[in-house]
């Protein structure tokens, strides 16, 4: 039986950041990682914590993200920061314009980042919430590629597209909602199907448009949105403001 180990916050984000480098993440990268891989695990999103970092790993070692990455970032415009991440994480990016962004917000009152050519966003609540944390409301916006449809078809049209909001809150600590436009997250369907276990109707479609309980055919078919066609509106809503407005990834 092996025994369990309790790591303090920063060890466990010591640890992490060692192993992205491993995986052959830049210094900075990987303490950018890091630290939102532990963020998210540290506030229950387990999800998109350390289990997360798995796909991480993997994708740092098989090439598919630049774990050298340079991210470009530009202020074409007074209140508008841009970041090309390079391939590589979208976390490290969003640090290296951190403080201009809190800057511009502050003085101009209004600002806007906006990224492309990154790996998945992971916890998108993390963003919102960093900025909640000095004071600021704000509002993030992120796709992917195709996993959901709309009720009646079977093709994917849209990412889960995810939104998050993040406004300070007191001593409470900041309010935060992060939520997807599906009825759930692809994670939860990979996970259900690892385990063999059925999922509720109205999370997902087969590969034929049909409602399915069974995960490995809602792997093979589409996610559905929240709430029929309101979810479907706030996906495409999502998707105009994450990637038409950025000129990302349609």
């Amino acid at each position: 039986m092996s025994e369990t180990e309790r790591l303090t916050l920063a060890e466990a984000e010591a640890r992490v950041a060692a192993a992205c480098r491993r995986a052959g993440a830049s210094p900075a990268a990987a303490v950018s990682l890091a630290r939102a891989t532990i963020s998210a695990e540290a506030g229950g999103n387990t999800p998109v914590g350390l289990s997360h970092l798995i796909d991480y790993l993997a994708a740092l070692r098989e090439g598919r993200i630049n774990g050298g990455a340079e991210p470009v970032i530009t202020s074409p415009a007074p209140a508008l920061i841009r970041s090309d991440a390079d391939g590589g994480i979208a976390q490290f990016g969003f640090d290296l314009a951190f403080d201009d962004l809190v800057g511009k917000a502050r003085s101009l009152g209004l600002a806007l980042f906006a990224q492309r050519g990154s790996f998945t966003s992971g916890e998108l609540g993390y963003y919102p919430f960093r900025l909640a944390q000095k004071g600021l409301v704000s509002l993030a916006f992120t796709t992917g590629p195709a996993l959901l449809t709309v009720e009646g078809a079977a093709r994917p049209l849209y990412c889960t597209n995810p939104l998050a909001f993040a406004a300070p809150a007191g001593a409470d600590g900041p309010l935060l909602i992060d939520q997807a436009s599906s009825s759930t997250a692809y994670v939860n369907i990979r996970s259900a199907a690892e385990r063999n276990e059925t999922i509720p109707l109205g999370w997902a479609v087969d590969s034929q448009g049909h409602p399915t309980t069974d995960p490995h055919e809602a792997m093979r078919g589409a996610l559905l949105a929240f709430g029929g066609s309101r979810g479907a509106n706030i996906a495409l809503m999502v998707e105009i403001l994450a990637s038409g407005l950025s000129a990302a990834n349609w």
